[in-house]
């Protein structure tokens, strides 16, 4: 069985329990307090990663760290083997992989400012981030207008998610989480009608995860 070293309040760390729930995969939950015990920093967990950051996944005793990375291969490895879940990660179109990738890409740079911004209010002067709170809610606003249009057009079209698809893909999860924690990161999420609807899609699929903040669709 795997085994995710996580934290509850870690918006990377959601990110692969969410995955891992829309392929209704069993494993097994190590917390790892982030804050304010700071458990990533301690000997034992720095021997599994170095860079004391989670999530981290024990998969079938190789260990993985990197959120976007983790779901890969949970996409793959699981995905796989019910046709139901194939949309999660597509294999046979080269284009449409790199667009995942690309997507992935554009995830990581919006969780970095997002999460950010949210550890300097929920942790205060204890953050690490040292770009004022205003640069921040500019940064993240540029790409939030970039992932609202794009959802626009992409609903309009009748392929509603990031990667101009049907269903979902793994890259719709790098992106959600980010977008559902804009209110903790204390950032306007109104101005963007798509991002909402996109996220209300996401949040009514089979298997779909909560953390604290974030609640299923009505």
């Amino acid at each position: 069985m795997l085994k995710l070293y996580d934290d509850e309040l870690c918006g990377e760390s959601y990110k692969v329990r969410l995955m891992l729930g829309l392929l209704d995969v069993e494993y097994e939950r190590v917390r790892i307090e982030l804050y304010p015990s700071k458990q990533n920093r301690t000997r034992r967990f720095l021997a599994m990663n170095p860079l004391g950051t989670l999530p981290v996944l024990d998969a079938d005793g190789v260990l993985l760290h990197g959120a976007h990375a983790i779901l890969v291969y949970v996409a793959r490895r699981y995905a796989g083997n019910r046709e139901k879940h194939l949309h999660w990660l597509p294999s046979d179109d080269p284009l449409q992989f790199a667009q995942i990738q690309m997507w992935l890409d554009f995830a990581a740079q919006l969780s970095g400012v997002v999460f950010a911004a949210r550890a300097r209010v929920l942790q205060g002067a204890q953050s690490r981030d040292p770009k004022p709170s205003h640069e921040a809610r500019k940064e993240a606003r540029q790409r939030l207008r970039i992932l609202d249009e794009t959802c626009w057009f992409n609903e309009a079209s009748g392929t509603p998610f990031v990667c101009g698809t049907s269903a979902p893909t793994i890259a719709d999860v790098a992106c959600f989480v980010p977008v559902a924690l804009l209110d903790e990161a204390e950032i306007e999420s109104i101005d963007y009608p798509a991002l909402s609807r996109w996220s209300t899609r996401l949040k009514r699929v089979e298997g779909f995860t909560t953390m604290a903040g974030v609640y299923a669709a009505v």
